[in-house]
């Protein structure tokens, strides 16, 4: 096993591995487009590489690539638009067939796409697991699934590994920001099932999938597995932080106003099994539930 993580696309999430990859003993490296992440990069002591999934190169980064390392794909599917692929690839599949050439041309040992659970489209508020049939109704999911498909069932010698995340936060990214900015709604008094899980227990997931993952290809969920309504998360937000709480509107009006992968993530509601990542990979959650997480992110405030 190589003691090098290639993050290809460095963003909030990326950037908390890295960091964890470093602390552990790995070599790091990061992939952005923003001279900022580059100066975090920097900081934290990992390799950095000015790339963009659309102009540059995928080539370019075999030489970031040392043999039997890891290479994690953290870019968003980049397109507004869910598109057929006609005779080959579809534009938002390109990207990421092209990292994977490069990790296979380097002589990488293993794969992991950062999706979305946003492929499992609406179940009326029932768990899903892996084995659960996707239905995606959204731009975003549906080149989510698209790409999953490309990633799980390609030909190759490399461990193909897909990590479908949900509602991330943490440090610096929760939904209290937007409350207490008059920014956030609930929708239908939020009652639907919110599926969360901190960028540190993404993190600790993707180094045991890296350091325990099997060979061949194989998907699991990122979630904590404790689902609450978003009312309930927004209750406690506001009762902890001494905020406004946000108005409720309905879907309708909502739908009116926002985009098609914005109203889905309402309309689709689904509660997120985890038992995979537990059980396979013997992981065991830091913050057991959102809470728990929440609480830790604001203990000095």
């Amino acid at each position: 096993m190589s003691n090098r993580i290639v993050i290809v696309g460095a963003g909030y999430t990326g950037l908390r591995l890295a960091e964890a990859a470093l602390d552990r003993g790995y070599d790091a490296v990061g992939t952005t487009r923003s001279e900022e992440t580059t100066k975090e990069l920097r900081r934290l002591g990992a390799e950095r590489m000015m790339w963009d999934a659309l102009e540059d190169s995928a080539e370019s980064l075999e030489a970031a690539i040392d043999p039997a390392s890891t290479v994690v794909y953290s870019v968003p599917t980049l397109f507004d638009e869910h598109t057929s692929a006609g005779e080959g690839l579809a534009q938002h599949v390109e990207p990421v067939e092209a990292v994977i050439g490069a990790a296979e041309a380097a002589g990488a040992s293993r794969f992991i796409y950062l999706s979305s659970t946003s492929v499992y489209g609406d179940h009326d508020g029932g768990w899903v697991d892996e084995t659960t049939p996707t239905a995606p109704t959204s731009p975003m999911g549906k080149m989510r699934r698209d790409i999953e498909e490309h990633v799980l069932e390609r030909d190759t010698s490399l461990a193909m590994n897909v990590a479908r995340l949900v509602g991330i936060y943490g440090p610096g990214r929760t939904m209290a920001d937007y409350i207490e900015r008059g920014f956030y709604r609930l929708v239908d008094g939020g009652e639907k099932p919110s599926n969360r899980i901190h960028v540190d227990d993404i993190v600790g997931g993707l180094m045991a999938l890296i350091e325990r993952g099997p060979d061949g290809a194989r998907l699991y969920n990122f979630s904590d597995g404790h689902p609450r309504s978003v009312a309930d998360v927004v209750d406690w937000l506001v009762e902890r932080l001494g905020l406004e709480r946000p108005e409720s509107v309905s879907m309708e009006e909502y739908a009116r106003e926002r985009s098609e992968n914005a109203v889905a993530r309402w309309r689709n509601t689904y509660r997120v099994d985890n038992h995979r990542l537990v059980d396979e990979l013997d992981y065991a959650f830091e913050y057991p539930d959102v809470f728990a997480g929440l609480e830790a992110i604001y203990a000095d405030g």
